[in-house]
């Protein structure tokens, strides 16, 4: 890819607020990593299974660094980070999903503070993308991620943290709903870059169908402690997979 293309690439996530990387992993790196979410299971390492379907595991850079730490910033998609972000590119989060039965996601943002970030003198507000890898085919008849158009790009209502007990409808999530939406549909191996503030909803269609990913959320910038975001931060050291 030509830095010209990268450019165009990127300035596509930035309208969009997402952007599809085609075969990120390799054929036999995804049946690994598949086989490994599966026995991260199997070992009952799994964080808990809410009701809307998911599965999620949050401890697996711990578990199984051998399989997993490979994802951070992975070569096929290190190139679009680096140019986002660079040495600055700080890993916040890692987590795995399994959808064991039937599952459609509650409508929501990964980083629901980011229209609510103190605003300071010197401040900058922080910014998260994520890379969500797949590990079966999506295609139409079988699942899809789904977006609101432009959704990254202004505040929606009802962004009120107080109404946002269980994964019930609220005002944010019929908005949401309301909405004209991007639907995609990434097959296994791909792989969607997104900024995490983009409200978002994944699905099955076959209750039948095995679906998985794993999905490395990273920040610009350190975030304060209590910021309002979808999953535990890992901590600070050895989490800049750029800056060496």
């Amino acid at each position: 890819m030509t830095a010209a293309e990268l450019d165009a690439r990127l300035d596509q996530l930035e309208k969009d607020g997402f952007l599809l990387i085609p075969q990120a992993l390799s054929p036999a790196e995804t049946k690994e990593v598949r086989q490994r979410v599966n026995r991260a299971r199997e070992q009952g390492w799994q964080e808990g299974l809410n009701e809307v379907g998911n599965m999620w595991f949050d401890r697996l850079l711990v578990q199984d660094p051998e399989t997993f730490r490979p994802l951070v910033a992975h070569p096929g998609v290190r190139p679009y980070l680096d140019a986002l972000l660079g040495p600055q590119l700080q890993l916040r989060s890692f987590r795995a999903h399994i959808n064991p039965g039937p599952y459609l996601q509650e409508w929501h943002m990964d980083f629901y503070g980011y229209w609510q970030q103190p605003k300071r003198r010197f401040s900058v507000r922080g910014v998260a993308v994520n890379t969500t890898f797949y590990l079966q085919d999506n295609g139409p008849k079988d699942g899809h991620l789904k977006f609101v158009k432009g959704g990254h790009l202004s505040e929606p209502p009802g962004l009120d943290r107080s109404k946002f007990h269980g994964y019930h409808s609220n005002e944010f999530r019929d908005w949401c709903e309301a909405q004209e939406h991007v639907v995609v549909h990434p097959m296994a191996g791909d792989c969607v870059l997104f900024f995490s503030h983009i409200p978002h909803q994944g699905a099955k269609l076959r209750e039948d169908m095995e679906r998985s990913n794993v999905v490395c959320h990273f920040q610009g910038n350190p975030f304060y402690e209590g910021i309002w975001f979808v999953s535990r931060p890992i901590g600070y050291e050895g989490t800049f997979p750029l800056a060496s």
